[in-house]
Order: structure tokens, then sequence, then C-alpha cells
């Protein structure tokens, strides 16, 4: 098996079994939203009763580490099978026609040309910290190019295959040509696009976190607790969340290479 896929499946393994890992009945007994009763246990060095310290208010930060992988395993799904759709229909459409391709590739170059990063706060700032769903759609608006271009240059290949041809030859309508010929084999660079649209909704998502315009509080998060290490400079607050964040993006690229290779 290759590392990056094994180290994408221990991420997911990890968020499906987030509650059996830390929470009441988890290996480790504390939830991400468990806080003290008192201030005492507020950002402890970690010990043998909170493995990697306590937060700000006194929460686990194994915990919501864990749970943290949750979070972003749910918005790395959700913003990939948005901007995959989007980025797809429009990639697809630049196959119906030479005027369809000049005038769609022209808003995929435009909207490559826009920083991803800078779109998602201009879209987060108007409305400040949300949802999941929320985030997951200001990511999709900001990447879906990248999905657009690679189905993009897949569609027009497969568009001038001699059984592409003949069908149109045939009489077949665009569309149908579209949808029957062209679609089933356009789409093969989606697995790439999966892998790396994982690594841009995770780091795009602890950028907004440590800018704070990431998830809405309490959600646990990677960004969030990122957040705190910047106010609060403590080694094991800064430091789970960033080692979690580069293996997901490694696994991510690893797989991403050798989709590529294959």
């Amino acid at each position: 098996m290759k590392a990056g896929v094994a180290i994408l499946i221990a991420f997911v393994l990890i968020a499906l079994g987030a509650d059996l890992i830390a929470g009441p009945h988890g290996l480790v007994p504390f939830g991400p939203l468990d806080q003290p009763h008192d201030l005492s246990p507020v950002l402890q060095a970690p010990s043998r009763v909170h493995w990697l310290g306590t937060d700000d208010l006194g929460r686990d930060v194994f915990s919501r580490l864990v749970h943290g992988a949750r979070v972003a395993c749910a918005l790395g799904v959700v913003t990939v099978a948005l901007y995959v759709l989007l980025g797809a229909a429009i990639g697809l459409c630049c196959a119906l026609s030479r005027v369809a391709d000049l005038a769609l590739g022209r808003l995929i170059d435009a909207a490559l040309c826009i920083p991803a990063l800078l779109l998602v706060l201009a879209i987060q700032g108007t409305h400040g910290p949300g949802g999941l769903v929320a985030v997951a759609v200001a990511i999709a608006l900001a990447e879906w190019p990248h999905a657009a271009r690679l189905v993009r240059a897949e569609a027009l290949r497969v568009a001038a295959l001699p059984h592409v041809l003949a069908a149109r030859a045939i009489g077949a309508s665009r569309w149908r040509v579209l949808v029957v010929h062209v679609l089933p084999l356009a789409l093969a660079p989606l697995g790439v696009v999966a892998s790396f649209g994982l690594a841009q909704a995770v780091l795009i998502e602890a950028a907004l976190g440590t800018l704070g315009f990431g998830l809405a509080a309490p959600t646990p998060s990677w960004g969030e607790l990122l957040a705190q290490a910047a106010v609060h400079p403590r080694w094991w607050l800064a430091g789970p969340p960033t080692i979690a964040i580069a293996l997901v993006v490694l696994g991510a690229r690893l797989s991403t290479r050798s989709g590529e290779g294959s």
C-alpha cells in the first residue's frame, strides 16, 4: 500500500472513531467540549491525565485534536464534493463547442488568477465564522477552477477521439455526445482532484481558523488550536495540530503523485 494512501486511511479511521478515542467512554475520558469547574487546569502542560495538555479554557487538547480530525475530514469531503461538481460541469461544457470552450476557458483562467485564500477570506469576512457547510461553500467557490481545468483538458481530448466524432457524424446531438460519450471518460482526473482538494481544504481551514474566520466556536478544529497558540504561545497547542495538518497534506500529495503516475 502506498504511504500516502495509508496516511489518508488512518486519517479517516481516526475521524470515524473519534468518540471511541476521546470521549466519555473512550480511551481518553474527556470530550472536546468538556470544561473544568475551576480554572486550575487551564493551559496545563502534557501529563498522564491530559496527554497533550489543556487549552485556554481547560479543555483536553488531545480530545480536541482527535475530534478536529473528524471536522477536517467532513469539511474536506463536503468541499471536494461541491467544487468537483461545479468544476466538472464547467469543464465538460467546454467540449460543447469552440465558442463554449473560448468563453468558459477564459472564465477558468480568470478564476485561477485569484488567490484561493484571499477569495475565501473575502467571502468569510462578510459574515465572520460560520458552520461547516458555509466554510465548505466558501472554499469550493475558490477551488473549483482546478477541477474545471483538468476536466476541460480531458474532455477536449476525449471529444476528438474517433468514436466520438463518429457519433457526431451520425447525427447525435451535442448534449447526447457530451453525456454518453465524453462524460464517462473525461472524469478520470477527478481522483487526483479529490486528493488535492482534501489537502487544500485542511490547509485553508487552518489558515481561516488562525485568522479568526474559520468554524464558529466551540467547534473543535485544528485551525482553532493554532489560533489559541497565537494568543497563548504553548508548544502543546501549536505542535500537535501542525503535525496533523502536515501529515494529512503529505498523505494527500503522495496519493496524488501515485494517481498521476498510474
